[in-house]
């Protein structure tokens, strides 16, 4: 065995007995022309038959240049002196014919239907040159949808891998859906497994048996006695006979055959109905037509497995949702692989499934435990499946979470390896991860225009209201503005108000740039009281007498006026309290101790102590060298009767040198090691609240870092999924939009948030029946990087600007259009990625010097061709210091293949900003990456 490749660069892996029979001759010949549809220009056509090869040539003139053809196609196998082709078993040889004919097709039909050996020499590969369109042109897509019933197809690979019991979780799901939106629901289950039908053994032990099988179905339409349509409503009546009742709904069932002699003798096949004169899709029609006799509202199929023409004409059937079972295993891996590469080479357009009139297939992969997720066997299991399935209008950089192939996941569960009937199947599926994946699609189904807000409120999504949106999202964008006025209440806040509801708080919160810090000191500094924030944080209505201040002392430089104003009136506050003891209090000045303590080269003792003493200077103590402590302040602010808490934020600005320089990593240390030291005093009179960005941390603190995190961790400001949806509704609480009330926000569920927020960005990114992203699942991947990490600027940022994307192009992205349903069309949110990012980027420059000497560099020196991700060190030759810089700001994330080379890719938020596009091909492995980073199914 051997390797070769052709002139289109496709590689065959070719055998030494390489003709076997004609047929050999012919699969060849297929492969090479594409199916016929690339044949040289000296050849019209090409027929193969047992006993010869003929050719049909523009004129005898021709011959030469066809012989030619075939002496490279051919090599050693084609004799030219005898004009034939030798074929491997002993003499055999098959004779060649040439003859002038017009051109024409190859010889199969003039179209192409939907079966294995006619669908494997479409191919997609952008090499080839050849014009797809054209080629796909010969695939006839059926003209109309299927409305009403609706048909559900399920398929696998291989057996045993729990298909038969996905599609009785989803009619039980379909049954208690139809309960809960109290409707009266048919279902027809069809058991089109002709070679092993496990439904129809499962149904022997009902009472009730089928009249009819699915074999007697295809028989009678096929060689029908009588009128058709005649036909199928008889057949229906006999099926009306036994019905089955569950959840106040009804059930039919066709079992593959009704005796064993039956199944061993079936002269009709689905193939037949395919081939038949009433066209390809004649399978999907018949049964959908047996549907609409019976009344029914949805028809379950399940498949054959494998590559059976039994299952063929309904697995390459756009109208039919398509439910593809795996495991993880390479086996299913590979067969699964293949029959989604088959497919995607027929596949609509996007705009066409965006339509509704026809479906991409989905996966399930089932068995699944919490071991074998963590496996890379599973990771390129999701990739093979994403690559496979790439429709030829799917771009990589457009669109890069809006997967055209929906992939599910549903765990092992030891009890349904031996299930014997409906009964049994039904009690062992109920607590399942299997039948939560099908509640879920069958409340998709029945759920027609899900509110979580009263049936009478009315929404206003006007172009007004937009700006009304846009203008909030610019007051909370920059926390420094202080414009905004209210307080999302995330639960760290709702962490840091319970734990130090009856004591004052002595932490540190740590949030990387962009995750509140800034908006937090301000807002507290707003409030002024510590008592105000746990009412606001805890939705205390009880009166609590406000006697804690809050002192803003350290604060950000990137303070704009009406910020400066608040922290200058809680200052003023604090002083108030401590009447004339307190000298008024500059910031400046405090900033210059700062600086001129860090010009000497001080002990660790020597900055605690300094701390100390600028503390005590703040409220009006003078503390010595000799003696300053933490016990004699308290005493001060006890004789005063004064209870505050100081605010510290804007330490990135003094000790900007803290990676490198180690005076200002001490100081650093020993400021945000003072709040354990308030542990020893017994009911402090004051509190301390360090904000500190994340990577400072870890320049600060040396040893011991995971246990310094850990102690803080519940005030951390990081933000998760619900956090996400929180920030959105509470924007739009703040702009009066899309019925948002803040006073409900604690009490609604994450099912509620995703369904409310439908009004502001929609359910997808398109129509909500389309095959498009879901739109929050897609603004959350967009903006987090490959650890799931992602900021509270970036979140309003965006919101900002597909709300002024909105208004300044309203025609573009048909705001009329989309507006009925949601008040953000989807073209504005998809267009904002890209201005958020350059923001983004920009802000990170300014942060990290660090990032704008690389940023610098990209701009200046790098080739369109090095702005790729994923890309090598060598490729771009970054140094191990940069790397890891860019590493802890999320900016790339290291990934190691098969070959376990390092690989770095770029999540959205910076990609688009930093001007990269993505290597072609890199696609599925992206989405395998945010899969592993943010879920299998997020909201």
């Amino acid at each position: 065995m051997y390797i070769r490749v052709d002139s289109t660069g496709a590689k065959f892996v070719m055998r030494s007995l390489k003709y076997l029979t004609w047929l050999d001759v012919k699969r060849f010949i297929r492969k090479i022309t594409f199916n016929g549809e690339k044949l040289p220009d000296c050849i019209n056509s090409i027929s193969c038959f047992s006993d010869a090869l003929e050719i049909g040539i523009p004129n005898l003139n021709c011959i030469e240049a066809a012989q030619g053809i075939l002496t490279k196609w051919f090599q050693d196998w084609y004799q030219l002196d005898q004009n034939l082709i030798r074929l491997d078993l002993g003499d055999a040889a098959l004779p060649i014919e040439f003859y002038e004919n017009e051109p024409s097709q190859f010889d199969i039909s003039g179209f192409i239907r939907p079966f294995w050996q006619e669908i494997a020499y479409i191919s997609s590969d952008s090499d080839s040159n050849i014009d797809l369109v054209k080629l796909t042109s010969k695939f006839h897509f059926p003209e109309t949808a299927l409305s009403s019933p609706k048909i559900i197809a399920f398929y696998s690979f291989k057996g045993g891998v729990g298909r038969t019991l996905h599609l009785a979780s989803f009619l039980f799901a379909l049954l208690e859906a139809s309960k809960e939106h109290n409707k009266r629901i048919t279902v027809l289950v069809v058991d089109a497994d002709l070679e092993a039908p496990g439904l129809t053994y499962w149904d022997k032990s009902e009472k009730q048996r089928p009249a009819i099988s699915f074999i007697d179905f295809l028989e009678a339409y096929h060689y029908t006695p009588i009128d058709r349509q005649e036909t199928i409503v008889l057949l229906a009546e006999e099926i009306k006979k036994t019905p089955r009742y569950e959840e106040g709904s009804t059930f039919y069932f066709l079992p593959a055959c009704l005796s064993n002699e039956q199944l061993l003798d079936t002269p009709v096949l689905p193939e037949h109905l395919a081939r038949s004169p009433e066209g390809e899709w004649s399978c999907g029609n018949a049964l959908h037509q047996l549907g609409i006799a019976l009344s029914a509202d949805y028809v379950l199929i399940d498949l054959r497995a494998g590559l059976s023409e039994i299952s063929s004409p309904i697995i390459f059937d756009p109208r039919i949702q398509r439910f593809f079972v795996t495991t993880a295993t390479e086996q299913s891996t590979a067969g699964m692989s293949l029959v989604l590469e088959q497919i995607s080479h027929i596949a609509p357009s996007e705009e066409e499934i965006s339509s509704g009139k026809f479906y991409d297939p989905s996966i399930i992969i089932s068995f699944l435990t919490p071991e074998l997720k963590k496996l890379s066997a599973f990771e390129n299991s999701l990739e093979k499946f994403n690559s496979a399935y790439n429709p030829g209008d799917q771009s990589d950089d457009e669109n890069l979470y809006s997967a055209r192939l929906e992939i599910k996941e549903t765990d092992f569960t030891q009890e349904l390896l031996y299930v014997n009937s409906w009964e049994e199947a039904k009690n062992k599926l109920a607590s399942t991860s299997v039948m939560r994946i099908a509640r879920e699609w069958a409340a998709s189904q029945l759920t027609e225009d899900p509110q979580i807000s009263s049936a009478d409120l009315t929404i206003d999504n006007s172009l007004e209201s937009v700006r009304n949106f846009r203008k909030v999202c610019k007051q909370y964008e920059f926390a420094e503005s202080g414009e905004g006025e209210s307080l999302l209440v995330t639960e760290s806040l709702k962490n840091l108000a319970t734990t130090f509801r009856n004591e004052l708080p002595r932490v540190v919160s740590i949030g990387a740039k962009g995750a509140g810090k800034t908006f937090i000191y301000v807002q507290l500094s707003r409030l002024k009281y510590w008592e105000t924030f746990l009412r606001r944080a805890t939705r205390d209505l009880a009166e609590i007498e406000p006697r804690t201040h809050i002192f803003p002392l350290l604060q950000s430089s990137t303070l704009r006026d009406a910020a400066e104003n608040i922290v200058r009136e809680a200052r003023a506050s604090t002083q108030k309290a401590l009447s004339d003891s307190m000298l008024e209090f500059y910031h400046s000045d405090f900033q210059d101790s700062i600086k001129s303590f860090l010009e000497k080269s001080s002990s660790e003792p020597e900055w605690t102590r300094f701390w100390i003493q600028q503390i005590s200077k703040s409220v009006g103590l003078l503390q010595n060298n000799d003696s300053s402590s933490l016990l004699i302040l308290n005493d001060y602010l006890k004789q005063k009767n004064v209870r505050l808490i100081f605010l510290f934020d804007g330490l990135e600005d003094i000790f900007a040198e803290a990676v490198v320089d180690s005076g200002q990593q001490i100081a650093l240390r020993t400021l945000i090691n003072l709040p354990k030291r308030l542990n020893e005093i017994r009911q402090a009179n004051f509190g301390l609240i360090i904000l500190l960005r994340r990577d400072f941390l870890r320049y600060s603190v040396t040893q011991n870092l995971a246990q310094f995190e850990s102690l803080y961790s519940p005030y951390d400001l990081s933000w998760d999924a619900d956090s996400f949806l929180r920030l959105a509704y509470w924007v739009c609480s703040q702009a009066s939009v899309i019925g948002a009330n803040e006073e409900v926000l604690d009490s609604l569920s994450r099912e509620e948030l995703v369904t409310s927020l439908e009004n502001l960005w929609g359910k997808k990114l398109g129509k909500d029946t389309g095959k498009e992203a879901h739109t929050a699942n897609w603004i959350y991947a967009a903006l987090s990087d490959f650890k799931g990490r992602l900021q509270a600027r970036d979140i309003v940022r965006l919101l900002y600007h597909a709300a002024h994307i909105t208004i300044d192009r309203s025609g573009e992205v048909q705001f009329e259009r989309w507006s009925e349903s949601r008040l953000l069309p989807p073209q504005a949110i998809r267009r904002a990625i890209e201005p958020c990012s350059k923001d983004k980027v920009s802000e990170v420059k300014e942060e990290y010097p660090e990032f704008k000497k690389w940023v610098d560099i990209v701009e200046t020196e790098y080739t369109p061709e090095q702005k790729r991700a994923p890309f090598t060190l060598d490729a771009l030759s970054i140094n191990q210091a940069t790397i890891r810089m860019l590493e802890d700001i999320g900016v790339i994330y290291e990934d190691r293949g098969k070959d376990d080379i390092a690989r770095y890719y770029m999540p959205e938020i910076y990609r688009s900003g930093l001007g990269f596009t993505l290597e072609k091909g890199a696609r599925p492995r992206v989405l395998v990456l945010k899969r592993k980073a943010l879920g299998a199914d997020i909201f």
